[in-house]
C-alpha cells in the first residue's frame, strides 16, 4: 500500500550488518551451512534459525555470512538487529523496510519506503503490498532478523507471522535466536520449510580456538589449550573473554588457573548477559541448584524449596542457560563456577546446607560417590566420615576407585587419620596400584592412638593388609591374621566378599586350587548379584586360570574373553585390571598355534604390567611374551636371557606352583635352545625347591637327562607319570611328557610304542586343540604322524590338522648341543684350524672332529661356515 512516507526514524547502525572483530575467525564450512539452509527448497521458501544462548556466537557467524553473501552480489541481503523496541510494529516494520531499502532490494517502479501502513487499519493490506513487491524483485533478498526472541508482542509476532507465511519465493528469512520465539517455526517445520542450526554447530572445536588465538597473536602449548577448552566448551563468548585476559597478563599461563566464572571480565559478562536478566525467583533458582555440577527437577526442588522448579528448568533450557534432559540438567562450567562464587559472597551457610540436601538427596538415590562429594563441600566431618566408612569398599568392589580417590584427596587430613576412613583410603591406593600411599594409610592406622576398637575394623585391616602382602609374594603370615579375625563372616557384605576373593587368590597362589576355585565361585556370585563389577572381573579371571590348571583351554577362553566383556562395558580394557585377563588369552592362542593373535595378546599383556601386579601374574605376562617372540627374535638368546633375569628378580616371591609347572619344559627347552645348559638346570633347581613333589619336576629331570642322549634313564624317569603314580600339577603337562615318549620310542625303533604315546597325547589335546606341544615336540612327529596317518581313531581330523601345521624343520628337543659341543661351538668363528681348537681344548683332533660333526648334523648343515650362521640366528652364538 502507498502513501506519504514513515516518519518513524531508524537508526543506521539497527539496519546495518555489525561489524566484525579484527581478530574474528571466519568459519567457512558453517557458512556452507547457511548457503545450503537458504537454497531453493521443493516446498516453499525455506526460513532458517540460528538457535543457541547468549555468547555462542550466533551474530558473529552471520554477520561474516551476510558480508560474503553481500559480496558476492547473487542476492540483496538486510539486516535487522532486534530489541525490545520492536514489539510494536510501527517500530519493527520502518526497520525491515529500510534495511531492505538499504540493501538495494527493489525491482522497476517499486519503493519500499514509500510503503506504509494505515493508523489504526489492519496490517494485512500493508503487508500484501509489501510481499507482491518482493515477489517482483529480479534476484533474491536474505532478510537476517538478529535478536528476534526479544519480539513478543501479539501485534509484531502476527506480522512476522504473516511474512513468514507467505513469503514469496524471493524471499530467504534468517532469524536469530536464543530460546524458541513465538512464532509459527513448529508449522514451518512440519511444512518441510524450516532449516535449524544449533548450539552444537557454533560449539568451537580445539583446532577452531587454537586458530582463533594465532588470530589474536596468542600462542598455547597443547596443554594449556585442552585446560581451556575444558573450562569453556568451546563456548564462543567464553574463548574471546579468555584471549582478552591472556593479553591482558603479563604471563598468560598463570592466567589459566584463575580463569573462572569468578574472573571479573567473566562475571561481568555473565552478569549482565544471563544471571540479571532473570527474574528473582529464577536467580534463587539458579543460586540454590548451582552447587551440583549435574542435577535432576526431582533434586532441584529439594535444593530450591520450589514445587515449579520443573518450570523454571523449562525456561533455563529454552534459553540455552541449562542444557540437557528431564533425566539431568546442568550449567556451563564457567556459569555454575559465577553462580557458585555469588553464592559463597551472599550465603556462605547457605552453601554448605545445599551442600548437605545434595548428598542426603544423592545417598537415597543410590549415589553414594556424589553424596561424598557434597558431604566434603557441606563441611560436615562427621557426615564425611560415616558415608566413607559405610559406602567407601562397596566403591572399590564396583571399581570406581579412580572417583573415589578425587574424593579421598579433597578430605581433610584429619578425617583420613580416622581408621575407618585410613582403611578405605589404603585399599584405594592398592587398587590404583600406589603402594606406597598405601602403606602410609596402614602405618597411620597401626600407629593410631587407640587400637582398633570393633571386630569390624579388625577384619578389615587385616583383610588389606592381605590384599597388600598379595603383591609382595609373601602371604603366610597375612592369611593367618586374617583368620585370626571375622573377616568373611562379619555379616557385611563388601567386607566378607572382599574377604572372600582374596581368599581365593592367595589359595590359587600357593596351590589350594580347590579351595580357591570354591571361593571363587561363591564370589562370583555374589559380586554378579549386586553389581560388584571389579570383583567380577577378578573372579572370572582367576577362574579361567583354574580352567587352565585343569588342562580346559575352551573353559579358559571363555572365562577370560567374559572377563574382557565385563572390562570393555566400565572403560577398564587399557588398565592392569586385565593383565591376567589377555595374557590367559595369550596362552590359549600360543597353545592354538594362533601366533598373530597370541603375540599380540603377550604384548598387551606385557605392556599392562605395574609395580602393583601380583607376582604371579607378572611372571606369566613376561614369560608368555618371551614364548611368542623367541622363534622369531633378531637374539634368541637376550630373550632367553631377559626372561632369566625376570625370574631370578621374582624369586623370593610366592609364586602360583601352577605357574611354575607350566613354564618350566619351556623356559629349559628355550634355554637349550640357545645353548644355555647351566640355564636350563636352573629351571630344574626351582621347580625341585619351589613345588611339591610332582610330575613336572620329574619332566625337567627327564628333558635334561634327554638333552644328554640317555634315552634309558629319561623313559624310566618319566614312567610313574605315564602310569599315574606321579601326578601333575597342570594337566597339558602329560601331553608333553606323551610326547617325549613317543619320541623315546621312535630313537629305539619301537614304533608300535611311539604310536601309541603319540595316540594318547592326540587324545588328551583334541578336545581343547592344544596344538602346541606337537610343534615343539621336534622333527620326529612329522614321521611317526605320517606313518600313523588312518589309526587314530576319532582323532584323525585333528592328526591331520597337527600335521598340517608343523614346518618343513622343527628343532629336536632331545638333540641339543653338548656342552663340550657348545664349548666348541663358540671357536668355529676364529676360523682357527681343527689342530689348533684341539690343542687349545686339551683334547685329541679327532675328538674334535667328532664334536663338529655332532654340530652340523644338530645345526642341519654340512659347512663350517653354514654352522656360524644358524648358530648366530639361533642365538647360540
Amino acid at each position: 500500500m502507498a502513501g506519504a512516507k514513515m516518519e518513524t526514524p531508524v537508526a543506521a547502525a539497527k539496519v546495518r550488518i555489525p561489524p566484525n572483530a579484527s581478530a574474528v575467525l571466519i568459519r567457512n564450512w558453517l557458512h556452507d551451512v547457511l548457503d545450503a539452509a537458504v537454497a531453493t527448497g521443493d516446498v516453499g521458501p525455506p526460513v532458517t534459525v540460528v538457535r543457541a544462548p547468549a555468547g555462542a556466537g550466533k551474530t558473529t557467524l552471520l554477520a561474516t555470512w551476510a558480508r560474503a553473501r553481500a559480496e558476492r552480489g547473487d542476492a540483496w541481503v538486510a539486516w535487522v538487529s532486534l530489541d525490545s523496541e520492536d514489539n510494536d510494529p510501527a517500530v519493527l516494520w520502518p526497520a525491515i523496510l529500510r534495511a531492505l531499502r538499504d540493501a538495494g532490494a527493489r525491482a522497476p517502479g517499486d519503493q519500499f519506503d514509500q510503503a506504509v501502513p494505515i493508523p489504526g487499519e489492519p496490517y494485512a493490506v500493508f503487508l500484501a503490498a509489501v510481499i507482491a513487491m518482493l515477489e517482483r524483485l529480479a534476484k533474491p533478498v536474505l532478510l537476517v532478523l538478529d535478536g528476534v526472541d526479544d519480539v513478543r508482542s501479539a501485534g509484531s509476532v502476527h506480522t512476522l507471522n504473516m511474512l513468514l507465511r507467505h513469503s514469496p519465493a524471493t524471499l530467504r528469512i534468517v532469524l536469530a535466536t536464543r530460546s524458541s520465539p513465538p512464532l509459527i517455526l513448529p508449522r514451518l517445520k512440519l511444512e518441510g520449510r524450516l532449516r535449524e542450526i544449533g548450539p552444537d554447530e557454533l560449539t568451537f572445536t580445539t583446532d577452531e580456538a587454537r586458530r582463533l588465538y594465532v588470530n589474536e597473536g596468542i600462542q598455547l602449548a597443547d596443554s594449556e589449550l585442552d585446560l581451556l577448552m575444558e573450562r569453556t566448551e568451546g563456548w564462543a563468548a567464553a574463548l574471546r573473554l579468555a584471549a582478552l585476559t591472556l593479553a591482558d597478563s603479563t604471563q598468560p599461563a598463570d592466567r589459566f588457573t584463575s580463569f573462572t566464572g569468578d574472573d571479573p571480565m567473566v562475571a561481568d559478562y555473565l552478569t549482565g548477559e544471563v544471571f540479571a536478566r532473570q527474574p528473582n525467583d529464577v536467580q534463587q533458582f539458579m543460586l540454590a541448584t548451582c552447587v551440583c555440577c549435574a542435577f535432576t527437577a526431582d533434586l532441584a526442588v529439594a535444593l530450591s524449596r520450589r514445587d515449579n522448579a520443573g518450570q523454571i528448568l523449562d525456561r533455563l533450557a529454552r534459553t540455552g542457560i541449562v542444557t540437557g534432559d528431564d533425566d539431568s540438567y546442568r550449567y556451563h562450567p564457567l556459569l555454575r563456577s559465577y553462580l557458585r562464587a555469588e553464592l559463597g559472597r551472599r550465603r556462605l551457610s547457605a552453601q554448605q546446607r545445599l551442600h548437605r540436601i545434595a548428598a542426603d538427596w544423592f545417598l537415597d538415590s543410590g549415589d553414594a560417590l556424589r553424596a561424598m562429594e557434597h558431604g566434603v563441600a557441606s563441611g560436615d566431618d562427621g557426615l564425611v566420615t560415616r558415608l566413607i566408612a559405610k559406602h567407601g569398599l562397596e566403591q572399590i568392589l564396583k571399581g570406581e576407585t579412580v572417583r573415589l580417590r578425587r574424593v579421598l584427596d579433597s578430605v581433610p587430613a584429619h578425617v583420613l587419620t580416622r581408621p575407618s576412613v585410613a582403611l578405605i583410603a589404603a585399599l584405594t591406593a592398592l587398587d590404583l596400584g600406589d603402594m606406597l600411599v598405601a602403606d602410609r594409610w596402614l602405618r597411620a592406622v597401626d600407629n593410631a592412638a587407640h587400637p582398633l576398637r570393633t571386630q569390624r575394623l579388625r577384619a578389615l585391616r587385616a583383610t588389606v593388609q592381605l590384599h597388600r602382602s598379595r603383591l609382595d609374594g609373601d602371604v603366610g603370615a597375612a592369611l593367618a591374621a586374617m583368620r585370626s579375625t571375622r573377616a568373611g563372616s562379619t555379616g557385611e557384605f563388601d567386607l566378607d566378599l572382599l574377604a572372600m576373593v582374596n581368599r581365593g587368590v592367595v589359595a590359587a597362589w600357593t596351590g589350594h586350587h580347590h579351595r580357591a576355585k570354591s571361593d571363587l565361585h561363591r564370589a562370583l556370585r555374589l559380586a554378579a548379584v549386586e553389581d560388584r563389577d571389579a570383583v567380577r572381573l577378578q573372579c572370572e579371571t582367576h577362574l579361567a586360570a583354574a580352567a587352565a590348571v585343569d588342562g580346559d583351554l575352551t573353559q579358559m577362553g571363555m572365562r577370560a574373553r567374559e572377563a574382557l566383556a565385563i572390562a570393555k562395558s566400565r572403560g577398564w580394557d587399557g588398565t592392569s585390571r586385565c593383565t591376567y585377563a589377555y595374557a590367559l588369552l595369550g596362552v590359549e592362542a600360543y597353545q592354538r598355534l594362533e601366533d598373530e593373535r597370541a603375540g599380540r595378546l603377550a604384548t598387551r599383556a606385557a605392556a599392562l604390567v605395574g609395580e602393583s601386579t601380583d607376582p604371579t601374574i607378572e611372571l606369566l605376562a613376561l614369560t608368555l611374551h618371551a614364548m611368542t617372540t623367541f622363534d622369531t627374535a633378531k637374539d634368541p638368546h637376550q630373550v632367553v636371557a631377559t626372561l632369566r633375569g625376570h625370574w631370578q628378580r621374582l624369586s623370593g616371591k610366592v609364586i602360583s606352583p601352577a605357574l611354575i609347572a607350566y613354564t618350566a619344559p619351556t623356559r629349559q627347552r628355550m634355554a637349550l635352545r640357545v645353548g644355555e645348559i647351566s640355564w636350563a638346570g636352573e629351571v630344574l633347581e626351582h621347580a625341585e625347591k619351589s613345588l611339591v613333589p610332582c610330575g613336572e619336576q620329574v619332566l625337567a629331570r627327564a628333558i635334561m637327562h634327554a638333552h644328554q642322549g640317555r634315552v634309558a634313564s629319561t623313559r624310566r624317569l618319566i614312567a610313574p607319570i605315564l602310569d599315574g603314580r606321579s601326578r601333575t600339577i597342570v594337566a597339558a603337562t602329560l601331553v608333553d611328557v606323551w610326547l617325549l615318549e613317543a619320541h623315546l620310542a621312535d630313537r629305539i625303533d619301537d614304533a608300535s610304542r611311539a604310536h601309541e604315546a603319540l595316540t594318547r597325547a592326540l587324545t588328551l589335546a583334541a578336545p581343547h586343540d592344544i596344538a602346541r606341544p606337537f610343534r615343539d615336540a621336534g622333527q620326529f612327529l612329522r614321521t611317526v604322524l605320517a606313518r600313523g596317518a588312518g589309526r587314530f581313531g576319532r582323532h584323525e581330523d585333528f592328526a591331520s590338522k597337527v600335521l598340517a601345521s608343523l614346518p618343513a624343520s622343527v628343532p629336536d628337543p632331545t638333540d641339543r648341543l653338548t656342552a663340550r659341543e657348545q664349548a666348541l661351538l663358540v671357536e668355529l668363528p676364529s676360523m682357527r684350524t681343527a689342530e689348533e681348537i684341539a690343542h687349545t681344548m686339551f683334547v685329541s683332533v679327532n675328538t674334535v672332529k667328532t664334536h663338529l660333526r655332532g654340530i652340523y648334523r644338530k645345526l642341519g648343515v654340512s659347512h663350517r661356515r653354514d654352522a656360524i650362521t644358524v648358530a648366530r640366528q639361533r642365538g647360540l652364538l
